[in-house]
């Protein structure tokens, strides 16, 4: 143990509930919220690769508040 410099951990959708967001506004946004979860979490992750890719990187608050955005417009189609 004496040699390890560091230790990551997946902790998005391994040790957090990526929808306890979603499912505690189920009330507000009605039976749609397991889709409307989804769409969330897999915008995220594009805008996380594509701005990757782009060289653009944003914290990760920012890219969830870009796409809970980007999530809350296509819910309201």
């Amino acid at each position: 143990m004496k040699n390890i410099k560091a230790i990551i951990f997946d902790a998005y959708g391994t040790l957090f509930d990526v929808n306890s967001a979603a499912e505690k506004c189920k009330d507000k946004i009605g039976d749609k919220w397991e889709g409307f979860a989804n769409y969330w979490r897999t915008t995220q992750l594009e805008y996380t690769w594509l701005r990757s890719l782009m060289n653009r990187h944003k914290d990760f608050w920012q890219v969830t508040e870009d796409s809970l955005d980007k999530s809350m417009k296509h819910l309201k189609h």
